[in-house]
């Protein structure tokens, strides 16, 4: 998605509805700008399906119009909309496309994230080797535009393809490469990212201690960006792992693991779901409603 977008913070159905009317009107320019964007909000709540069929007619737009750069990136959302649908196959032939235009355009920067995402669409067909040289690709691409944030996330997604594939070895080795650049580039959620994901190695390679002192660490990181939900997922990934660490390390981390749980926010109360309409017992109408037959009806307090 592109950053920036003047449409970020808008209702999407608001967007859908002005694009419909830009389109009524002749102005398909407008409508593909205001479906792109639609997309783009959807992308960033997780609707998926909405944004896929939003930048689907972008695109249309845009090739009715003849734009190139409109075509090249609707192109490119449509196949990120695609890799988050898993739909692999799809998402790599879109992908490729994209490559294409953004070459033929001359944007770099696009080229770029198209390389990532056909590297991400290959990681999902299981085309390991494949998706490698597309990561490679996009590194560099990255780098020539000098997105150093462009740079890391590759190298994180490389980190990932590794343990997916079960080589933890080249996994914590990238991971680290990657928590290098993050703490470079003052990233706190990055280097929350690095460090839970390097905790969870060390788990797994039975290093409790290392464990527990990455996932504390990265508890504080993603405090400090305001990632409180996560924050608060890790520290007591932390907390449960207490008990099977040195006493020293015990006594060193539990001032830290207090500070940070005693920052977090409370949690918001979730809805009693058993008090839904379809859990209603009409019975209890008969309870209440008539001030008749009251006197031996115990208090509320008696009841509870």
């Amino acid at each position: 998605m592109s950053e920036g977008d003047p449409f970020e913070d808008l209702d999407p159905a608001q967007l859908i509805e002005d694009a419909a009317a830009s389109e009524q009107t002749g102005d398909k320019a407008g409508a593909a700008k205001l479906y792109n964007a639609a997309g783009n909000v959807y992308m960033s709540l997780a609707g998926y399906e909405e944004a896929l069929a939003n930048f689907e007619k972008a695109l249309a737009l845009y090739k009715d119009i003849k734009d190139t750069v409109g075509v090249s990136d609707a192109t490119y959302n449509l196949g990120v909309a695609q890799i988050n649908l898993e739909k692999w196959e799809e998402a790599a032939k879109t992908c490729e496309l994209a490559i294409q235009l953004f070459e033929k355009n001359s944007n770099e920067e696009g080229m770029a994230d198209a390389l990532y995402g056909m590297a991400l669409a290959k990681v999902g067909l299981k085309a390991f080797d494949e998706a490698m040289e597309y990561f490679k690709r996009a590194q560099r691409a990255y780098k020539a535009s000098g997105n150093e944030q462009g740079v890391v996330s590759t190298i994180m997604d490389i980190g990932n393809a590794y343990a997916d594939n079960e080589d933890w070895v080249n996994a914590e080795k990238t991971f680290k490469k990657a928590l290098a650049m993050y703490r470079e580039l003052d990233d706190k959620a990055g280097i929350g990212d690095a460090l839970s994901l390097l905790g969870e190695i060390a788990e797994m390679s039975e290093n409790q201690k290392r464990a527990v002192e990455y996932f504390v660490e990265a508890a504080q990181c993603y405090l400090d960006a305001e990632i409180f939900d996560i924050a608060r997922e890790v520290v007591e990934r932390a907390e449960q792992k207490m008990w099977d660490v040195p006493k020293a390390t015990r006594r060193r981390l539990r001032q830290t693991i207090d500070k940070i749980i005693d920052a977090l926010p409370e949690e918001p109360e979730e809805p009693d779901e058993d008090l839904g309409d379809e859990d209603f017992d009409e019975d209890l109408l008969d309870l209440v409603g008539t001030d008749e037959d009251t006197s031996d009806k115990p208090d509320d307090d008696e009841s509870a």
